[in-house]
């Protein structure tokens, strides 16, 4: 009898907090739900009703690394035109063309292609000038500017 009642306790406990546990996720599901639906609504009636233009893409970025403030400096966040370059700084692997490019005058020139890169690969070599990218010419353009659609 001793057995099956400590057996009993046993389950009930479990359950009692599996139950606790999912309590908890779903009151943190609703409390991330909720307030992203306050920073939504938020986010609507200013862009509706502010008097001046909204930068969106700078509003979002602050808000993001408003955010990210509050936890510690490791966990950073990664845009769209950060990531080929954080990809290669952590695994070797590019997005772009696979070459370093630099200014000379107004041109933007192969300082390096890559071995085995899409660069190298169509024949580029040092000291080559890049003069148009999608039809779009690049003289006097920075390397940035040009990284960036490459």
């Amino acid at each position: 009898m001793t057995q099956i009642y400590k057996a009993l306790i046993s389950i009930a406990l479990s359950l009692l907090l599996a139950s606790t546990a999912q309590t908890q996720i779903t009151s943190s599901s609703f409390e991330i739900s909720k307030n992203l639906d306050i920073f939504a609504t938020m986010y609507k009636e200013l862009n509706n009703n502010y008097v001046d233009e909204l930068n969106h893409g700078e509003l979002i970025k602050t808000g993001i690394d408003a955010i990210l403030d509050k936890l510690d400096p490791y966990t950073v966040f990664i845009s769209e035109a950060e990531i080929e370059d954080f990809n290669f700084m952590t695994t070797g692997q590019y997005g772009g063309i696979g070459a370093l490019i630099h200014k000379q005058g107004d041109f933007i020139v192969i300082s390096e292609p890559y071995e085995g890169s899409p660069a190298m690969k169509a024949g580029l070599m040092h000291g080559d000038r890049i003069l148009k990218v999608n039809d779009k010419d690049t003289r006097g353009k920075s390397v940035s500017d040009v990284s960036s659609v490459l």
